[in-house]
């Protein structure tokens, strides 16, 4: 059944928006609720834009249904006409002033030519884009419990272990509690929009790619001389079973290389060091291969631990159904760049379908 076949549901949704006039979006997003619990089977969005001459909010709720979308909106009369929407302030445009000399937001961003030479950035403004679309039709407030654990977390993986530590870090950063409470909920909703789109699919998909999440002991070398790491890498590769940690000990001692024993999943490896790691077994030397921050890396596998489905495990799987998952949607996403050259911008949206 279509979405918007909900008996009574577009007079609802009418009469919805009409009560939104001089409402703030937060507000707006509360009242949601109330329309969802009277179409519970209805999937909606609410959408809003401020209108920068009067700093009013205009809204659109979208009905996302198979093949199309629906969107409703009620502009009052004293609303500001069609052809004037997204109209701004000149001051809108400006980024910072400098002794005197004012910096735009698109010189501003014409600087970043680092976006068009890695994709993986422009992939996590569209992934946080695609995520956040997702969550505008799911949302629900987390239970109080489940935003506390979230919030336990969200200060383990800072270290911030007292009270007194969580206070510095928020003043360092300008936050409040409201608005940290704001950080936390949000990535707690990433989290259960993560175990749906896994839910029922993590045994399939760790029997179809099981060697993937298989744990590596290797011993890495680091280098930053090229010439030395492929010296290194043809070294070890004739040593004897024995020999690569006293290899390793050697280069250190000689300056050449910082070293450590590691254990990695599969998928990072191949990450870093290619094709040549998906079938890597115990005596495999990987590399050398560049390292994100400079610097290259040189590694030998000392021993393979098959992967089991424990917990551990389980998350792992469930963060690659949900890679896959963002993958399919980027592919069939409609990407708009509001800067950069038309030959630049289709470069990268194709990278990103990639």
């Amino acid at each position: 059944m279509s979405p918007i076949t909900s008996p009574g549901l577009l007079d609802d949704a009418l009469e919805w928006l009409r009560g939104l006039d001089g409402l703030e979006p937060e507000a707006a997003e509360e009242r949601l609720a109330r329309l969802r619990d009277r179409h519970p089977r209805t999937r909606a969005r609410l959408l809003w834009q401020r209108e920068a001459v009067t700093g009013e909010y205009h809204y659109d709720l979208l009905f996302p249904e198979i093949g199309g979308c629906v969107s409703l909106s009620f502009a009052p009369d004293r609303a500001i006409p069609w052809p004037l929407r997204g109209s701004q302030r000149s001051g809108e445009q400006l980024l910072l002033r400098v002794n005197g000399v004012e910096t735009t937001m698109e010189r501003a961003v014409s600087v970043l030519d680092v976006l068009w030479e890695d994709a993986r950035l422009a992939r996590r403004l569209v992934d946080a884009a695609l995520v956040e679309e997702a969550l505008a039709v799911r949302r629900a407030d987390p239970a109080a419990d489940r935003l506390q654990e979230a919030m336990d977390a969200f200060r383990r993986a800072r270290g911030l272990l007292t009270a007194e530590a969580t206070r510095r870090w928020m003043a360092e950063r300008g936050l409040s509690h409201a608005r940290l409470e704001e950080i936390v909920a949000a990535e707690a909703a990433v989290a259960a929009l993560r175990r749906e789109v896994a839910e029922g699919r993590v045994e399939d998909f760790f029997a179809a790619h099981r060697a993937e999440f298989d744990r590596l002991r290797v011993l890495r070398l680091r280098y930053a001389d090229p010439d030395r790491a492929a010296a290194a890498a043809a070294r070890l590769r004739a040593v004897r079973p024995a020999g690569p940690v006293a290899l390793a000990t050697d280069e250190v001692l000689a300056g050449a290389a910082t070293c450590r024993m590691e254990a990695n999943g599969r998928g990072d490896l191949v990450a870093l060091f290619g094709a040549a790691a998906a079938d890597a077994e115990a005596g495999r030397v990987l590399g050398p291969a560049p390292l994100p921050d400079g610097g290259l890396c040189v590694a030998y596998v000392l021993a393979v631990e098959p992967a089991v489905l424990d917990e551990v495990t389980r998350g792992l799987v469930a963060g690659r159904i949900f890679d896959d998952w963002l993958a399919e949607r980027r592919r069939h996403a409609h990407v708009e760049w509001f800067w950069g050259s038309r030959a630049r911008t289709d470069e990268l949206t194709a990278a990103l379908r990639g």
